[in-house]
């Protein structure tokens, strides 16, 4: 019996196996750190490959993959819209910077926005969207609108792609990201995607128009979203310099190409930030540098790589072999440099490295996609069996997600928040007592906002603010008040802040607005 019929059955058996495990883990019948589970994936990502060891072709039923994109669809727009049945607010913390930026952005032109608090080419584009939707509809179900547009264009394949849209549709990594609000991430892996597929497209026939509408996602990307464009500016770079190597040639004349190329990248990008914008582009520098020399530091706000492995268990083993296929036969060249950049950085934790989870994970998505076809083609009831036993197991999480999503401020704490341009004069500044109150505040008091650590009007240092927390003398505060020019107002909510430099100016549902009295 040769190696590859040994690694088949074993491939065969094991696949079942773990797929039973996976739904019951899914179950919670126990816990998926019971096992070494992302062990187990990674041995059958290595046994498909020698199994299979054939990249698919593909072809899929058009009845078949046109069911595939309905029902992907569909469990898009009912796990996205099930948080707002009976909530209207915006889910994430990031929301109050958002609708501040569509309604005020481009207009006020705040210093924190200008340094890249938000990126020129997404007030461009949400701007002039207010002018037809509210903002409180741009964040809600215009976000949802994106995030369907994000799954619809991972379209590298025929059977691949149908899969790996409806993986998408239930991946907890991607509905965690739908949570957390990252509208400009969503916006720009759109666009990188979109750029990726139109770089595949040209190596496929070499038509020109392909080329030119890759530069131009890959542009408009690094006006939307810094940190996508920074991961699509390394992997394009590895990319100009290994796409031309083929059959043990190197063609220098498609080198130079692609350096041109890359540099009509760059130019389109930096148009946007000529100007008042451009110190969003030297605020990153230092942060960029330091993440090499000191990483670890800069995580951004995702869950970790550790937390990543565990709920991605049902197409974890598949991604490994799609990737592993993709390399064997030099397809998708850029995708999987594109995968491979973005897991070392995630592993070895650059810049941002637990916020590039989500853009390994869409990554993973694409390849796991490939791997399922793999198997599918090779034993069609098999394939489909274990899939649909894993696509179960990640809808059991995906709707529980669902179901527990909600915002991270109460109905009780914005009304309030609301009535402030009623209850203060239209000079006034209002302080947030804590950071989980400071977006919303900014977006919906409409008054000068003084918060921890953010926006425009901080002029303390984590020190002072760590003493006006603790409710110092009447004396001190007075002595701390006096860098800000009155009235001043302070959001609680619904925590305790007893300062007798402040009262009690307007209550409602135990959450309280003080005024500065001394």
């Amino acid at each position: 019996m040769s190696l590859r019929q040994i690694a088949s059955n074993s491939f065969y058996q094991l696949i079942v196996i773990y797929s039973l495990l996976v739904l019951v883990v899914s179950l919670s019948f126990f816990s998926e750190f019971t096992y070494h589970f992302e062990i187990f994936a990674l041995i059958l990502g290595i046994l498909g490959f020698i199994s299979l060891a054939k990249r698919p072709s593909g072809k899929l039923n058009p009845k078949v993959k046109a069911c595939l994109i309905i029902l992907s669809i569909l469990l898009i727009i009912l796990t996205r819209t099930i948080p707002y049945l009976d909530n209207q607010i915006p889910l994430g913390y990031d929301a109050g910077l958002y609708k501040y930026a569509m309604d005020s952005g481009l207009e006020n032109q705040d210093s924190w926005i200008l340094r890249g608090g938000m990126e020129p080419g997404f007030l461009y584009l949400m701007t002039p969207l207010t002018y037809i939707f509210s903002s409180d509809f741009l964040l809600t179900y215009g976000f949802i609108f994106f995030i369907l547009l994000l799954g619809l264009v991972q379209y590298f394949g025929e059977l691949s792609a149908s899969i790996a849209f409806l993986i998408y549709a239930l991946s907890p990594a991607q509905f965690l990201m739908f949570t957390y609000m990252y509208y400009k991430n969503a916006i720009g892996l759109i666009l990188l995607l979109l750029s990726a597929l139109f770089l595949a497209r040209y190596e496929k026939t070499t038509n020109l128009k392909y080329m030119i509408l890759a530069i131009i996602s890959a542009g408009i990307l690094g006006s939307i979203h810094r940190p996508t464009f920074y991961i699509f500016g390394i992997s394009y770079f590895l990319y100009a310099l290994i796409q031309p190597y083929k059959n043990k040639e190197y063609n220098w004349k498609k080198l130079r190409t692609n350096i041109i190329f890359g540099i009509i990248i760059l130019a389109i990008a930096g148009f946007f930030y000529l100007g008042d914008f451009s110190p969003a582009v030297t605020s990153i520098i230092s942060p960029v540098i330091s993440s090499f020399t000191s990483p670890g530091e800069s995580p951004g706000t995702f869950i970790d790589l550790t937390a990543y492995q565990f709920i991605i268990l049902a197409y974890l083993p598949f991604s490994l072999l799609g990737l592993f296929l993709a390399l064997k036969s030099r397809k998708l060249v850029f995708l999987s440099i594109w995968a491979i950049a973005n897991a070392i950085i995630v592993i070895f934790q650059f810049f941002f490295f637990n916020r590039f989870i989500i853009h390994l994970d869409i990554a993973a998505i694409i390849f796991a996609g490939l791997g399922f076809s793999a198997l599918i083609e090779k034993r069609k009831k098999l394939g489909l069996i274990v899939m649909a036993i894993l696509m179960v197991s990640l809808a059991v999480i995906s709707f529980q997600q669902s179901l527990d999503a909600e915002p991270v401020i109460s109905p009780q704490s914005l009304d309030l928040i609301k009535q402030i341009p009623e209850l203060t004069e239209e000079k006034a500044y209002v302080m947030s007592i804590t950071k989980q109150y400071s977006p919303w505040i900014l977006a919906y008091s409409e008054r000068k906002t003084i918060a921890p650590g953010l926006f425009d009007y901080d002029l303390w240092e984590y020190e002072e603010w760590e003493e006006f927390w603790s409710s110092p003398s009447k004396e001190r505060t007075t002595e701390l008040m006096k860098e800000y020019e009155k009235p001043i107002y302070l959001f609680a909510g619904t925590r305790n802040y007893n300062n007798s430099c402040f009262s009690v100016f307007a209550e409602e549902n135990g959450n309280r607005l003080l005024r500065y009295e001394c």
